[in-house]
């Protein structure tokens, strides 16, 4: 190598070097200048303008919920689903869809929508669609339509013009929302429930207003039911999805790692059968408009598990019967008569006996500055205690009760004794918005002013002093039913997840045993004898023994002058000698004018009987054999009074007895016995009241205006009851009353 070429060495060294450290340089200033923009920017007098553009392209994680679980019938029907529908829009700011593109299809798409949703022309909707597109500047998606559509609906939009493109490029863009269907309607809405997510905005005070905190939270809200009970387990586990910020109001999914998918919700398999539910509601409504009563409930249980086969909660809105309030579980009334098994049951296991005397006096009883009457004077002043619990006389129970406790200093004890049937605390079902029992207990020195006074458990001893849910009384007389075990009455038996995993409840009992069997077996006894010979009549049949008590129960609630209002309640269980279900009916109503009945026969007793017979007939394993049944020609024909001559060729037919001559003016009377049946001639004179009662409204019509008398009628089926009595002499054009049943 020659000399000058090694001299040349240091100078590129130092050349490369050179150039090195200038881009090293050049770099370091750049870097400092893009540094010192994006503080400028982040910071400058135009910061909070530029922080507020970039808002509109920001990833940020949204919650996704789950799929809600279902909640099903005993037999697996859908109660209550959720389905996946979408809210139609368009992203108008995205590149792809150009102005040529919009241009070309805004009408197409336009007569699509309109035949869609129906609630425009198609000349509304290009207006809607050409001012979305001019104002895609500012604002660029637009919803097309309030209306969610479903997945069939979805599938027709797909092919509309403009909306064939895919999400994102400028067609169409939904939103997903899962809403809550009712394949039965409002069949036990109030049961079901509904729940909601809603935003609450939490306010920390303080003093210094700059260090006043608001935060926003997502909260449940709901009506309680089903739903909102178990809605952390129908709503499953939550998930997080990056959404990518197109336009202020409106972001698009992306894929992330952090992308959690959401677990769907478990299934809640509830204890009602909608056959039962069915018919306890439809004839709930029924009775409620036909008696023009306010509202009411109606609660079916299996004696033995205490699964609630059917509850029913309606109020008499307008003539139709509307599920408001879930009043069998959600509120507390005075129980009145109903309540005096309880009171049986106390005085039973104090030593009294069915056969017992009890003074009545004349049905009216003055007892320390209070007046206490029955609804009926008795026949005798003396009365078994059997007997006062068939006609329910509260002048019977008061007066046992004073006897056997309060004269004696032992209100304190009758008292525990219905705490021990658990009257003083909410009976834990589960349901969120279980009423809480209004329930006084003896306070030392206590006077008429105070909670508990002096003729507090004679008031008690027929059901007043203390309020109670119809749930409650219900829960007593399964007990009963079952021989002395308390059970607590339940809504759901199961939780399904989507995993096949299973959650059952097993039926809680309560109390083993309320009392003894002995006292079990009296007041069993008496059930029977207030359908067989008391004031629960209208549920006597010739197939199935009923056990049953009536109530009629005065309430201090709906005043404001339109009449006071009264309870009607029929509750007990059935068959009565081998107890499968249990059943409450309570509907409130106003006395007088208002309604033409109040009383808990004539009001609930319907009720009662119609869900009583539609579980006999579906239950097969509740019906007498065949063989067992006694033959139908040994049993009194079922027939109505009426006239004579078409009464007698019907008997002809059913092989019955007729008496009496028969005239052309004659009505007849149907009598039975338990093996035969006679048809009795009843003369239809001038100037008196003829008889009617068992004939059916056509016949009694015939008989009273033949004579030239006027009708007034209340009810429907046969005539039970008519005013002025047969036989009685009343002037032609007078009117007669009767009630039918």
């Amino acid at each position: 190598m020659s000399r000058d070429n090694r001299n040349h060495e240091p100078d590129i060294k130092r050349e490369i070097m050179l150039r090195v450290k200038l881009l090293y340089a050049i770099f370091l200033v750049v870097g400092l200048c893009i540094f010192g923009r994006i503080m400028w920017i982040q910071w400058g007098p135009d910061g909070a303008a530029l922080r507020e553009k970039a808002e509109e392209r920001t990833f940020r994680p949204q919650r996704i919920d789950g799929r809600r679980g279902d909640i099903r019938a005993a037999n697996g029907e859908l109660l209550a689903t959720s389905v996946l529908k979408y809210y139609l829009g368009m992203d108008f700011r995205v590149d792809s869809l150009t102005a040529d593109r919009f241009h070309a299809g805004v009408d197409g798409l336009a007569d699509s929508l309109s035949r869609l949703f129906g609630d425009r022309s198609k000349a509304g909707y290009k207006t809607l669609l050409t001012d979305g597109w001019n104002g895609r500047s500012t604002r660029g998606y637009r919803r097309l339509n309030p209306r969610l559509i479903s997945g069939e609906e979805l599938k027709r939009v797909r092919t509309f013009p403009l909306l064939r493109l895919r999400p994102g490029f400028g067609g169409i863009s939904l939103e997903r929302v899962y809403t809550r269907e009712h394949p039965f309607g409002d069949l036990a809405a109030r049961t079901l429930g509904i729940t909601r997510s809603v935003y609450d905005t939490i306010v920390t005070p303080h003093k210094d207003p700059a260090k006043r905190r608001t935060e926003t939270m997502l909260t449940e809200r709901g009506v309680y039911g089903i739903e909102y009970s178990f809605n952390e387990r129908l709503k499953g586990e939550e998930g997080w999805q990056m959404m990518m910020r197109l336009t202020p109001d409106h972001s698009q999914p992306v894929e992330n790692p952090l992308n959690v998918d959401p677990s769907d919700g478990m299934d809640v398999v509830t204890t009602l059968d909608m056959d039962f539910q069915d018919v306890a509601s439809t004839m709930l409504e029924r009775q409620l408009v036909q008696h023009n009563a306010i509202r009411g409930t109606v609660v079916l249980m299996e004696v033995a598990t205490g699964e609630i086969k059917a509850i029913a909660n309606l109020d008499n809105v307008g003539g139709r019967g509307v599920e408001r309030l879930n009043y069998a579980i959600g509120d507390v009334d005075e129980p009145g008569s109903t309540f005096k098994l309880a009171t049986m049951l106390a005085l039973l296991d104090d030593g009294m006996r069915l056969d017992s005397r009890v003074e009545v006096g004349g049905g009216v009883m003055e007892l320390r500055g209070a007046t206490f009457r029955d609804d009926h004077k008795p026949e005798a002043s003396t009365a078994t205690l059997l007997e006062v619990f068939e006609t329910s006389s509260n002048v019977g129970f008061v007066r046992a009760v004073e006897d056997r406790f309060s004269a004696r200093g032992r209100d304190g004890e009758l008292v525990e004794y219905m705490s021990e049937l658990g009257f003083d605390r909410p009976l834990g079902t589960g349901m969120t918005g279980e009423a809480v029992p209004v329930f006084h207990k003896p306070t030392p020195g206590a006077t008429k002013s105070g909670a508990w006074h002096s003729n507090s458990a004679a008031y008690m001893s027929h059901g007043y002093g203390i309020e109670v849910s119809p749930l409650h009384i219900l829960t007593l007389y399964n007990a009963v039913a079952g021989g002395g075990r308390m059970v607590r009455p339940m809504l759901v038996k199961e939780l399904r997840g989507a995993d096949g995993r299973v959650e059952r409840f097993d039926t809680d009992v309560i109390n083993p045993s309320i009392t003894s069997s002995r006292t079990i077996e009296a007041v069993r006894r008496s059930l029977v004898g207030v359908v067989e010979d008391g004031t629960a009549g209208v549920l006597k049949n010739p197939y199935y023994k009923v056990a049953a008590k009536t109530g009629t129960a005065q309430q201090d609630t709906y005043g404001g002058g339109l009449g006071q209002v009264y309870m009607a309640t029929m509750v007990g269980y059935f068959p009565a000698d081998d107890p499968k279900y249990s059943c409450i009916v309570s509907i409130w109503t106003r006395r007088g004018s208002w309604s033409d009945t109040f009383y808990g026969s004539s009001l609930a007793g319907p009720v009662f009987k119609a869900v009583a017979d539609r579980v006999y007939v579906t239950r097969y394993d509740l019906q007498t054999p065949v063989a067992d049944i006694t033959p139908v020609a040994a049993r009194p024909p079922e027939v109505k009074g009426g006239q004579m001559r078409a009464v007698r060729e019907v008997a002809g037919e059913l092989g019955f007895k007729v008496g009496g001559d028969v005239r052309r003016r004659d009505m007849a009377t149907v009598r039975r016995d338990s093996l035969s049946a006679v048809a009795v001639a009843i003369p239809c004179r001038e100037g008196v009241t003829p008889s009617v009662v068992g004939m059916g409204l056509k016949d009694a019509l015939w008989a009273v205006e033949s004579l030239g008398l006027r009708v007034e009628f209340r009810g429907s089926g046969r005539v039970t009851e008519q005013f002025p009595e047969a036989g009685t002499a009343i002037r032609k054009g007078a009117t007669v009353t009767l009630t039918l049943q």
